[in-house]
């Protein structure tokens, strides 16, 4: 075992790229799968197409989103955090519009603080079928399940992590024809994208996969963690003292003491048996009577 690498235990398994990589590759597929969803809604051959992933700070993102706009709110298990969906009010309002036969006569959002009953009713089906679409999707980086958490129409009103957080965001460009573009983003905690377990490489090669562990190194390590020592004892009694018994203690005074039947066996600060105190062979001896 001569080329030893320093390894922080604690560190995730796994760095943010892996899934990040995963994730850029994924996007034209879930352009694909949103044209299909949106299609019916718009009356037309919308174009839908991937952005760049951006790396960034929540607050910076934050700042960039509409007074109104369709959040919706998930856990991704395994991912850690919050990851949110924007749907533009605009893109929500147009497809409304098209959808009915509005023929586009309010033409925008506008000042409006809310959405109508119908245009929440269609953005909350097309969240969910946006997150189904893009669970099928996940499933060739890592299995997910997205847990709705709760939806909100503006960001500043909805609990979403940190301001400082750093933040991968997803977006497409939408545009039903008009030549107007509409977003939506898909934002992702980039902390909780680190130890994911992502699949191995499948028979397009979308995940590197990991090289196996060298056999004899294993061995040489599970060899050495064999031998490895932890300080084992016992406490046989904690007697109280009062501070001014303590102070008046000296040389010859007697405190006494209560030895429990049952005494912990201590691997540094944990309890792992307890059992009693007797002899063998002539010396004090810990008898284990039951493991923790």
């Amino acid at each position: 075992m001569q080329n030893v690498q320093p390894y922080s235990f604690g560190r995730p398994a796994n760095h943010p790229a892996v899934a990040i990589g995963g994730m850029e590759k994924l996007g034209d597929r879930l352009a694909r799968r949103l044209r299909t969803l949106l299609e019916p809604y718009s009356g037309c051959r919308p174009a839908v197409s991937a952005r760049p992933l951006d790396d960034t700070m929540f607050m910076m993102w934050d700042a960039c989103v509409p007074s109104l706009v369709s959040l919706s709110l998930y856990r991704f298990h395994p991912i850690k955090g919050m990851v949110a969906l924007r749907v533009d009010a605009d893109l929500v309002t147009q497809l409304v519009d098209r959808f009915y036969g509005g023929g586009n006569a309010r033409g925008g959002v506008g000042d409006r603080r809310e959405f109508t009953p119908t245009e929440t009713r269609l953005a909350t089906r097309l969240a969910d079928n946006i997150i189904s679409a893009l669970v099928d999707c996940w499933a060739e980086i890592a299995p997910i399940e997205a847990v709705l958490v709760a939806r909100e129409t503006n960001v500043s009103q909805a609990n979403v992590m940190a301001a400082e957080a750093e933040v991968i965001v997803q977006s497409f460009e939408v545009d039903l024809g008009d030549r107007e573009t509409r977003l939506i983003e898909i934002v992702y905690p980039k902390d909780g994208l680190a130890g994911l377990e992502v699949a191995g490489a499948g028979s397009r090669g979308t995940i590197e996969q990991r090289p196996p562990a060298d056999p004899v190194w294993q061995a040489a390590l599970d060899s050495r963690i064999e031998d490895v020592c932890f300080p084992a004892r016992t406490v046989l009694a904690r007697p109280n003292l009062k501070i001014a018994e303590l102070v008046s203690l000296k040389a010859g005074d007697v405190i006494p003491i209560h030895i429990a039947r049952h005494l912990p066996l201590l691997i540094g600060d944990r309890v792992f048996a307890h059992g009693s105190i007797g002899e063998q062979d002539g010396c004090a001896a810990f008898m284990i009577e039951k493991l923790a």
